[in-house]
C-alpha cells in the first residue's frame, strides 16, 4: 500500500501456501488459507490488466514470480490510484456517458456546497486551492481521492457520495461508467466494487484538461463530450429521497404513470445501488414501482378509472386517519358494500401507494378479503375480470413484501372442476396469466382441511398458577437492575389469570419502566384481548377498565366490549348468532394487504372466542388465555378461530351455507 515493490516479491512466496488461518471481517469469522489472503491483497493493491496477468485460484507462486521477473522494471506505483500498475491509467480504454444534472439535484448540491468544500479530504488533497484557481486538475484529484478510499478488506468508507457530489457541483453533470458487470452505473458512490470508480479515474486521467471553466455558467464545461438530457423518469426518481414527504410521494405516484420500461430499468438500478428514499414512499418503493407501473398499464388497457376515482380516493384518505375501532369497522363495511369490481382495482392501487400507513393497510387487508369472497362468483363468470384478477395476483406476488398480496390465488381453494373449467376458458397471450392459471388449477383441487394445531399448549401459551400477587410484584420491583426488573415483571404478569387482573394492575401502578409503560400493560390486550380500551398507559383508561371489570362477569365484560364497538353477535333472544360469529372468525383476524409489520390484528375475535368458550364450557384444549405474551407481540387468535369454525360446523350450529371462498389467510 506504500508502493514498495519488494512487497510484491515477498508476498509471492505465499501463493502456494495452504496454511490455514482465520480472518475477522466485522462479526464474521472467515476460515481461509495464506494463498487466498495473499492473492486478495495483490488484487486490492494492483491494477494489472488481464493481458498482463490474471490473479485467480490457479495462479501459482511460480506464475507470479515469473511475471515479476519479466515485468518488474515496468511496474510503477500510481499515486493517483494508490496501486501498482504497468499500463498507465491514461492509456486505458473506458466507456463513459454524461447526463445533465437535474434542477432538483443542482439545488440540493448548492445547499450542500459550503459543507462539502469544508470537508477534511478536500483540504488535505489541495482540491480547494485548485478549485479557486479554476484548474480542471481538481476533477482528476477528486476522482483519485474517491478511488483511494475503495473497499479493501475490512476497511470501508461511507462518504463516497461527497466525492461524486463535488464532481457534479463543479460540472453540473452526472457521470456514468462501466461497473464490474460491464453495465453503465450512474451511482458510482453506491457501487461496492471499485471498477466504476476506477473507470472514472481512468477517464479523467486522460481527459481532465478538456474541461474548461466557464465563468458565465459557473462550471467546468467540455465541448468534446455529448451530454444527454435527463428524462422525466430520472428526474422523478431523484425526488424520491426529497425531505418533503409530499414531493417524494407525488413523484412516486407520478412514476406509476410513466414509461414502464424506463421505470423498471431505473427501479432495478436504484434498488441494486440501495439508494436512500423518503419513508413516505413506502418500505420497498423500487420493488413497488416495478409492479405498480405494470399494474397501471393493465388498468389502462382495461379502461379502469384507477387514478381519478374520487370515491375511492376519499375512502383511502379516511382510512389513513386515526379513529376508534367502532368508526373504522363501520367505514370498512361501508367500503365493502359500496365498491364495484372496477372500484376495487382503484382501491388496490391507492392502498399500495399509501403502504406505509399501517392502519390503512390492515383495513385494506380485511376489505379486500371480504370483498373478493363476496364477488368471486362474478369474477369467475366474467373472463375479463378473471384474467385481470390473475394478472394482479402475479404482480402483487412480486412486490417482495409480506401480506395478503401474496395470497390472491388462495380464493380458488376447493373450487374443483367448476373453477378449473372457468380457468381453462381464459384465452390469453400473457405469460404471467398463463402461469397463474396453472397454479390456480392446482389450488382448485386442494380440499378444505380440518384444523390441526399440534401446539395448543406451549411455552408462550399455558395455564400457570401464581399466588401472592402483591408480594411477588413488590419483590420484583426491588431488583436493582432496571432491565432485569422489567423483564421479570412482564414475565410474571404474563402468567396471571383473569381473576387476578385487578390486583395486578393496582400492584404495578407505581412501578416505572425506563422507556415506556406500554410494555408493562401489554398483557391486558395481548393476553386477554381487551381490544376496545384506548390506551392502558393512561390512568383514565385503567380506571374505565377496572370499573367495567368489577361491574361485569367475564362473559358480560367481553359482550360489553363488543357492544361498545358497535358489534352485535347475538340473536333477538340473546343467544349467540353463530352465523355472524362464523364470518367474524373467518375474516376478522386481519392480515395486512401489504407489510404492516407482519403481525395479525385480532380485533374482536378473541372476545367472540371467550363468549363461545364460556357458553359451550370448553376451550377446545387451549389454555384459558390467548397468550402468555411476556411483553412481546407474538400471539394471535387464528388457530383458535379455525377450531371454533370447525366446531360450529361439526355441531350443526350454522343455519347458512357459508360456501364463499376461503379467507386470504386460510392455511
Amino acid at each position: 500500500m506504500q508502493g514498495d515493490k519488494n512487497a510484491l516479491i515477498e508476498i509471492a512466496q505465499y501463493f502456494d501456501s495452504e496454511k490455514e488461518l482465520i480472518e475477522y471481517l466485522g462479526y464474521h469469522i472467515i476460515e481461509t488459507n495464506e494463498n487466498q489472503v495473499a492473492k486478495r491483497i495483490v488484487e486490492e493493491n494492483c491494477l494489472f490488466t488481464a493481458t498482463e496477468i490474471s490473479i485467480d485460484n490457479k495462479t501459482s507462486k511460480s506464475d507470479f514470480i515469473n511475471f515479476l521477473n519479466r515485468k518488474l522494471n515496468e511496474i510503477t506505483f500510481s499515486k493517483l490510484a494508490d496501486a501498482f500498475l504497468i499500463t498507465p491509467l491514461e492509456k486505458r480504454p473506458v466507456n463513459i456517458e454524461f447526463r445533465a444534472a437535474t434542477e432538483n439535484k443542482l439545488k440540493d448540491l448548492q445547499k450542500a456546497k459550503i459543507e462539502i468544500l469544508n470537508k477534511e479530504w478536500v483540504k488535505n488533497a489541495n482540491i480547494e486551492n485548485l478549485i479557486q484557481k479554476k484548474d480542471p486538475k481538481c476533477l482528476l484529484i477528486i476522482s483519485s481521492e474517491l478511488f483511494k478510499i475503495r473497499y479493501r478488506f475490512n476497511v470501508h468508507h461511507f462518504n463516497e457520495n461527497e466525492y461524486i457530489d463535488l464532481l457534479s457541483l463543479l460540472t453540473n453533470l452526472e457521470f456514468g461508467v462501466e461497473n464490474e458487470k460491464k453495465e453503465i452505473s450512474w451511482h458510482i458512490d453506491k457501487d461496492f466494487y471499485p471498477e466504476s470508480s476506477l473507470n472514472l479515474l481512468i477517464y479523467l486521467s486522460a481527459n481532465y484538461k478538456d474541461f474548461v471553466w466557464d465563468e458565465q455558467k459557473g462550471k467546468f464545461v467540455n465541448s468534446k463530450i455529448q451530454i444527454t438530457k435527463p428524462d422525466k423518469e430520472t428526474e422523478l426518481f431523484q425526488q424520491l429521497n426529497n425531505e418533503n414527504d409530499t414531493i417524494a410521494l407525488n413523484a412516486f405516484t407520478e412514476l406509476t404513470n410513466c414509461n414502464p420500461e424506463q421505470v423498471i430499468k431505473l427501479a432495478n438500478e436504484y434498488n441494486g445501488a440501495r439508494i436512500e428514499h423518503n419513508y413516505a414512499v413506502g418500505t420497498f418503493p423500487y420493488r413497488f414501482l416495478k409492479q405498480l407501473v405494470q399494474l397501471v398499464s393493465v388498468y389502462k388497457v382495461n379502461e379502469i378509472n384507477y387514478n381519478s376515482n374520487s370515491k375511492v380516493k376519499q375512502y383511502i384518505n379516511n382510512l389513513k386517519a386515526d379513529m376508534l375501532f367502532k368508526d373504522r369497522r363501520k367505514l370498512e363495511d361501508e367500503i365493502i358494500n359500496n365498491l364495484s369490481l372496477n372500484d376495487i382495482s382503484s382501491f388496490e392501487y391507492w392502498a399500495l401507494i399509501n403502504e406505509n400507513f399501517w392502519d390503512l393497510t390492515y383495513s385494506a387487508g380485511r376489505i379486500l378479503d371480504i370483498f373478493y369472497s363476496n364477488h368471486f362468483d362474478e369474477i369467475l363468470n366474467k373472463p375479463v375480470q378473471l384474467e385481470l384478477y390473475l394478472k394482479k395476483s402475479s404482480l402483487f406476488d412480486e412486490l417482495g413484501i409480506i401480506g395478503i398480496c401474496n395470497n390472491y390465488l388462495v380464493k380458488f381453494t376447493n373450487l374443483k372442476d367448476a373453477g378449473i373449467s372457468k380457468l381453462n376458458s381464459i384465452e390469453t397471450s400473457d405469460n404471467d396469466v398463463k402461469l397463474q392459471i396453472e397454479k390456480a388449477k392446482n389450488i382448485c383441487n386442494i380440499s378444505l382441511k380440518a384444523p390441526n394445531d399440534t401446539k395448543k399448549i406451549n411455552d408462550a401459551n399455558d395455564d400457570f398458577k401464581v399466588d401472592n400477587i402483591r408480594q411477588s410484584i413488590l419483590n420484583i420491583s426491588k431488583i436493582q437492575d432496571q432491565e432485569k426488573m422489567e423483564d421479570s415483571l412482564t414475565e410474571f404478569l404474563s402468567k396471571i389469570s383473569y381473576y387476578q387482573i385487578e390486583e395486578a394492575i393496582k400492584g404495578i401502578e407505581h412501578i416505572e419502566f425506563k422507556e415506556s409503560n406500554w410494555k408493562k400493560y401489554s398483557f391486558l390486550e395481548r393476553d386477554f384481548g381487551f381490544f376496545t380500551y384506548d390506551n392502558f398507559d393512561t390512568v383514565t383508561t385503567r380506571i374505565e377498565f377496572l370499573r367495567d371489570y368489577k361491574k361485569y362477569s367475564e362473559f358480560d365484560l367481553y359482550k360489553n366490549m363488543l357492544s361498545k364497538s358497535g358489534l352485535n353477535y347475538f340473536n333477538i333472544d340473546k343467544t349467540l348468532n353463530y352465523d355472524k360469529i362464523y364470518e367474524a372468525l373467518k375474516y376478522n383476524v386481519v392480515v395486512a394487504f401489504v407489510g404492516g409489520g407482519g403481525g395479525k390484528q385480532d380485533n374482536e375475535v378473541y372476545s367472540i372466542i371467550k363468549l363461545l368458550e364460556l357458553t359451550n364450557k370448553t376451550t377446545l384444549g387451549y389454555p384459558k388465555k390467548i397468550c402468555n405474551s411476556n411483553g412481546i407481540y407474538g400471539c394471535d387468535s387464528q388457530d383458535r378461530a379455525n377450531y371454533w369454525m370447525q366446531f360450529l360446523v361439526d355441531n350443526k350450529l350454522l343455519k347458512e351455507e357459508h360456501n364463499e371462498p376461503v379467507s386470504f389467510h386460510y392455511e
